[in-house]
């Protein structure tokens, strides 16, 4: 039974603004090298945190939170909590409806007094963009540390300056990454035909724009996402880039760190940016079927991205259930496990509250890949 309290420290927003101010200070500017996700402040005074006991029983407690990332979340708790404990953390998203997320203590730290930090660790990952209703636009990114040896896929670099595109290939060097480039939206359409997980343009390209661009990859069904590189960020240019739809921005000048951070971003969200290759072998009897599955896998997150933007749940949902179903047969269970969890947010026939899974199974059916040779 949730308490009446504010929270456990018995704190006023006032005054759990004031303590925080005061421990964000003592660690003002240090970044822990090996930190995957960016956490980003989230003062709140009071959610719910259901704990539940190795005896199986659970308890309810009224808890402040500190800050938050995709991976987990930081909350303020008056007593110390076994790490490896089970919980649950109920967070209200900005479209008004609750959603808990199960996770589990990884981190239990006497910070003064009676006040203990807890970290959890989430079992899956949420879009901290669509809880802290951040502008994509803003250049914010949930991935902190990139290891540009695990970046995977293809990327169309679209830019008029030579020296633009030199710069951005002598950054994506130590990736795996598959590039291509084009000067004008006639090559860049025609080199996204022929497939690309992500569209890095300039946004001015001689006589035409990146957010041009955009729009003619749409009006072709090219539905990958696109990150717009400008030095302007006044409204009336921004407001350019949001009407096209664009991803994101990549404000110049442009540092490799930031690039990777972008890169990974729209292409691995889900942490893990290694391909997924079928685990049957070829004396499977259901491996013959593999080979169609890539054929189609492009043009299904395609369709997935479609059903996002036009916030379809029918489509999403009959997608959903064709991959859980023929995932694991052809040894993708990730993809299954990932469509069932769509699946299940998508029961009640809201897209909005389902975006998170739903973007992670587009990225997870993008990392899908043949193969390589022996």
């Amino acid at each position: 039974m949730t308490s009446n309290l504010i929270n456990t420290l018995r704190l006023s927003p006032k005054e759990l603004h004031k303590l925080l101010e005061e421990f964000d200070k003592k660690q003002d500017g240090y970044q822990s090298p090996d930190r995957e996700y960016v956490r980003s402040s989230f003062r709140v005074s009071s959610v719910e945190l259901t704990i539940t006991h190795s005896t199986g029983g659970k308890v309810t407690l009224p808890v402040a939170t500190r800050n938050i990332s995709k991976g987990g979340i930081s909350i303020l708790h008056s007593a110390f909590i076994h790490t490896g404990s089970r919980c649950s953390v109920s967070l209200k998203f900005p479209n008004g409806k609750p959603q808990v997320i199960d996770g589990k203590i990884v981190r239990c730290a006497h910070l003064t007094g009676r006040v203990h930090e807890i970290g959890i660790s989430f079992d899956t990952q949420i879009s901290t963009r669509d809880l802290l209703g951040l502008d994509p636009l803003n250049g914010s990114y949930s991935i902190e540390t990139v290891n540009p040896d695990r970046l995977h896929g293809s990327i169309l670099i679209v830019a008029s300056s030579d020296m633009d595109c030199q710069l951005l290939l002598m950054f994506l060097e130590e990736t795996n990454l598959s590039l291509s480039i084009a000067n004008n939206i006639e090559d860049a359409i025609s080199r996204a035909k022929k497939g690309a997980d992500l569209v890095i343009t300039d946004f001015y390209l001689e006589e035409e724009t990146g957010p041009q661009l955009i729009e003619a990859l749409r009006k072709e069904g090219l539905d990958m996402p696109a990150v717009v590189m400008t030095s302007d960020k006044s409204e009336p240019t921004l407001d350019t880039i949001r009407e096209a739809q664009a991803a994101g921005i990549l404000s110049k000048p442009i540092s490799k760190d930031r690039l990777l951070q972008a890169i990974a971003e729209f292409l691995h969200a889900d942490g893990d940016g290694g391909p997924l290759y079928t685990e049957l072998d070829h004396a499977n009897p259901t491996y013959p079927l593999v080979g169609k599955f890539l054929e189609t896998i492009t043009r299904t997150a395609l369709d997935l991205e479609k059903s996002l933007r036009e916030e379809d749940p029918q489509t999403c949902l009959k997608i959903c259930r064709s991959l859980s179903g023929t995932g694991s047969p052809l040894g993708f269970p990730t993809i299954s496990t990932l469509a069932m969890a769509t699946e299940q947010r998508l029961a009640g026939g809201d897209i909005k509250s389902a975006k998170s899974e739903v973007r992670s199974l587009i990225v997870a059916c993008r990392r899908i890949k043949a193969k390589p040779a022996a």
